[in-house]
This record gives C-alpha cells, sequence and structure tokens, in this order.
C-alpha cells in the first residue's frame, strides 16, 4: 500500500514508518520538520505539511492508499485543541484526495468515566497532568463518529514505553476504554504493529479500540 503517515518524526510515528517499509509499504511521511526524520529509503519520501492546512495536506495526500495518524500535542490549560483540529483537516483532505482509510492513535482513558478504573498511581497522579489531552482525543472520537466521512479506525493503547517490537497476540477491546486485566504498558512498535496489521480489516472500520498486549 501507499501509507502516508502523520506525526512520522515522533516515537511511535518513527515506528509506523519502519515497519512500513519493512513490509514493502510505500511511505509518505508528513512532518512538520523534515530535520528530524533520521530515516532514508528508497520507498521513503519526507514532506513538510501544515497538519491543519486541509489544502497542504490534500497535496501531500493524493495518489495514496490510507493515512496513519500518530500525532500527539502536549498537555496545556485550558484546554487541548490539536487532536481535533487535526483531525478534521485530515478527514477534509483525505475526501478531497479520494482516500477511504484513516487510522489513529489515541490512548486508553479517553472517556472520562473509564479514568476510574485505572491504578490509584494513575488515577491521581498522571491522568491529571494528561487530562486536556485525553479530553481532546475523546472530543475528537466523538467528532469522527458523529461527522466522518472516511473508514476510521481509533486505536486506544496502554501507557507507552521504548521496548522493542514484540510477536505477542493482540487483546482488543472493541468500543471500550481500556482493556480489563491487561498489563497497563505497551510498547510503541506494538502499537505501530497494530495499526499496520488493521489497515486491510473492515471488521475494524469505523471503531474504537483498547488495545494491550
Amino acid at each position: 500500500m501507499k501509507l502516508a503517515i502523520l506525526g512520522a518524526t515522533g516515537k511511535t510515528g518513527i515506528e509506523a514508518v519502519k515497519q512500513a517499509l519493512a513490509d514493502n509499504h510505500t511511505v509518505t511521511a508528513v512532518v512538520r520538520n523534515p530535520a528530524k526524520m533520521t530515516l532514508s529509503h528508497e520507498n521513503l519520501k519526507v514532506v513538510e505539511a501544515d497538519i491543519f492546512d486541509q489544502e497542504a495536506l490534500k497535496e501531500q495526500f493524493a495518489g495514496h492508499d490510507a493515512v496513519v495518524s500518530c500525532l500527539g500535542f502536549p498537555p496545556q490549560k485550558p484546554a487541548v485543541t490539536g487532536y481535533l483540529e487535526a483531525t478534521k483537516a485530515i478527514e477534509s483532505a483525505m475526501k478531497s484526495s479520494s482516500i477511504s482509510r484513516l487510522v489513529v492513535c489515541h490512548s486508553w482513558y479517553t472517556d472520562e468515566e473509564s479514568r476510574g478504573n485505572a491504578s490509584f498511581l494513575i488515577r491521581w497522579v498522571l491522568l491529571p497532568m494528561i487530562k486536556t489531552v485525553l479530553n481532546n482525543m475523546r472530543e475528537t472520537e466523538l467528532w469522527l463518529d458523529a461527522e466522518a466521512g472516511v473508514d476510521f479506525t481509533v486505536v486506544r493503547p496502554a501507557g507507552l514505553t521504548d521496548g522493542k517490537v514484540t510477536e505477542g497476540e493482540f487483546k482488543v477491546a472493541e468500543g471500550e476504554y481500556d482493556v480489563t486485566g491487561a498489563a497497563g504498558r505497551i510498547a510503541r512498535a506494538d502499537v505501530a504493529r497494530f495499526m499496520l496489521s488493521i489497515l486491510e480489516q473492515e471488521k475494524y472500520y469505523k471503531k474504537q479500540l483498547a488495545i494491550a498486549v
């Protein structure tokens, strides 16, 4: 497939690029700062684009089969807005480019009520620090459900680590915000592995999936 990967210089995005190239996909890395791209490959094209500008994205998306978004935005007050704004621009550019498949990386606990399932330290220390990030992810998920005209999948992984890719079997909880009984940590490399593995799985179209290994 010909893939456009956003957030490709981030820790999860670079894993998606590496694995996609290893799987013989052709990749366009759509980035905010091309100088941060550390990979080079004959099937990799690195382009700079404003991720909030649908016209700029449309130009880069032309001719691709699917879009993978590993975009991340830091916590900020009073609110994070980047996830929703970027997703709206991505979705619009995709429709203009006749691309229907989108896979997006979010997180466990995007729904506020679900945060009560977290362990004590995560619930009372970590989650308050990233609350605005999770809230904007959830706003984006609700918008995708209500408005999106593409075949999206939202992937909600557990806490991310820098571990190496594994061959572990994924635990997938459709429509959930965490995976009951599963480890609360997952390697970014495994998140990338899962995102790429579901690109052509129609059973996951217009679904939101909590995952763990």
